[in-house]
C-alpha cells in the first residue's frame, strides 16, 4: 500500500512490482504527477541522470532536459553558473513529464491505481506496518502523522513558452529564499518563495520590476500558494515513522539549503521499496544519502542567513571580483564543498 502517486511514490510501486508484490497505490488527486496545486511545475536540479537511473532500476533520461543557460543574479547582478549535469524536469501529468515516464512503468509492471482516496487521519491506525507514505507537499498529512514541517508561501505562474532550457534564480533582501524561473517542453514556471514568511504583494513587484528590466519579461498570471517542507529541525530525516515508511520529500530526504528534492525524492523512492523486505539495508541507505543534512542545515541558520539578509555585501563582492573570477570562485568551492554536500543522491554537488 503505497499513498501518494508523485515521482517517489511511483518509484517504490514500480520497484516493489518488479519484485512480485501486488501494489496498490491510493491518490488524492484526480490523477497521476503530484498535487494539481502546484503542478504542471518545472525544475532545474543538478544530477547524474545515468548514475541515478542505475539505482532506482527506472531509466529516467528522457524525462531530463539539458539546461542552456542558468543565471544567478544578486539584486541585478548578473553570475553565469555552470550548466554542466543540470538539467530541467517537469512534473505534472502531461505526457512530457517525469510523472508521466514513471506512471507507464507502473502500469507495465501491474501496479494498481485507487484516484480520488487522501489520506485521512483516522485511517492510519488500520493501515498494515510499512504502508508507505509518499503525500509530497500535502500539509494536512504532515499535521496527521506528527512529521515538523515550516511552512512555504510563494507567488507562481506559469504557461506556455516560445524557448527553452533557461533558467534563473534571482535573490534580494526581500525574501528569505529566491525567484526562479525554469523554461522546458514548451512552458515556463517561475516562483517567488520563502520559508516561514509571507511573500508580499511588495515583495513582489520587487521581482517583476527586476524580470521586466534585466530580462525583459512581463508576468500578470500570478497564484498565492502555501506548502510544508520538513526543514524546521537537525533531525528532519526520517525513514520510518510508527511503522510507516516515510517516503520523498515526507521523509525529510532533500536538500536544506536550496531546498533541491528531485533527486532526493528519486532515491527515495527506491530505499522505500528496499525498506519493505529489508530494513536494515534500507535505513543504512537513507543515512548514506542524508548524512549531512544537520551540518548544512545548521549551517544555513547560523552563517547563509546572517550573510543572505545581506544581499548588497555578496553584490559587492561579485563587483569587486569580476564575473570571470566570480564563476571560477564559484566552481572551487562546489568542488570542494561536493565531500560536504546535503544534496541527496548522485550528480555533481550531490553527497554521492
Amino acid at each position: 500500500m503505497i499513498y501518494g502517486a508523485g515521482m517517489s511514490g511511483l518509484i517504490a510501486a514500480c520497484n516493489l512490482a518488479s519484485e512480485g508484490y501486488d501494489v496498490l497505490v491510493r491518490e488524492k488527486e484526480s490523477s497521476w504527477g503530484g498535487s494539481s496545486v502546484f503542478n504542471p511545475s518545472l525544475h532545474t536540479t543538478p544530477l547524474d541522470v545515468p548514475a541515478t537511473s542505475e539505482y532506482i532500476g527506472i531509466d529516467v533520461s528522457h524525462a531530463f532536459k539539458d539546461v542552456s543557460t542558468l543565471s544567478i543574479y544578486l539584486h541585478d547582478y548578473k553570475i553565469p553558473a555552470p550548466v554542466f549535469m543540470a538539467y530541467h524536469v517537469e512534473r505534472s501529468s502531461r505526457p512530457s513529464s517525469l510523472d508521466a515516464l514513471l506512471y507507464d512503468k507502473c502500469v507495465q509492471a501491474g501496479v494498481k491505481f485507487e484516484f480520488n482516496t487522501a489520506l485521512r487521519k483516522q485511517d492510519l491506525e488500520s493501515l498494515p506496518e510499512g504502508t508507505i507514505i509518499a503525500c509530497g507537499l500535502n500539509q494536512a498529512a504532515y499535521d496527521d502523522l506528527g512529521i515538523p514541517y515550516k511552512e512555504w508561501c510563494a507567488w507562481m505562474a506559469r504557461g506556455e513558452a516560445e524557448h527553452d532550457n533557461d533558467a534563473w534564480i534571482w535573490m534580494d533582501e526581500c525574501i528569505n529564499e529566491y525567484g526562479y524561473i525554469s523554461y522546458c517542453n514548451g512552458m515556463y514556471y517561475n516562483l517567488l518563495f520563502a520559508y516561514g514568511q509571507e511573500v508580499t504583494r511588495d515583495d513582489l513587484d520587487k521581482y517583476q520590476a527586476f524580470m521586466k528590466r534585466v530580462e525583459g519579461v512581463e508576468e500578470d498570471n500570478w497564484e498565492y500558494v502555501r506548502g510544508a517542507a520538513p526543514v524546521v529541525s537537525p533531525d528532519n530525516p526520517q525513514l520510518v515513522r510508527d511503522g510507516f515508511i516515510m517516503c520523498g520529500t515526507m521523509s525529510g530526504c532533500l536538500d536544506p539549503f536550496m531546498g533541491f528534492g528531485i533527486s532526493g525524492s528519486l532515491v527515495s523512492g527506491k530505499v522505500a521499496a528496499i525498506a519493505v523486505s529489508d530494513p536494515a539495508r534500507a535505513q543504512e541507505e537513507f543515512e548514506r544519502f542524508t548524512r549531512n543534512y544537520a551540518k548544512v542545515y545548521n549551517f544555513k541558520q547560523e552563517v547563509w542567513y546572517p550573510l543572505r539578509a545581506r544581499v548588497d555585501i555578496l553584490e559587492d563582492l561579485a563587483n569587486i571580483l569580476g564575473p570571470e573570477r566570480t564563476i571560477k570562485l564559484f566552481i572551487e568551492g562546489l568542488r570542494k564543498g561536493r565531500k560536504h554536500s546535503a544534496i541527496p543522491g548522485f550528480g555533481v554537488l550531490s553527497c554521492n
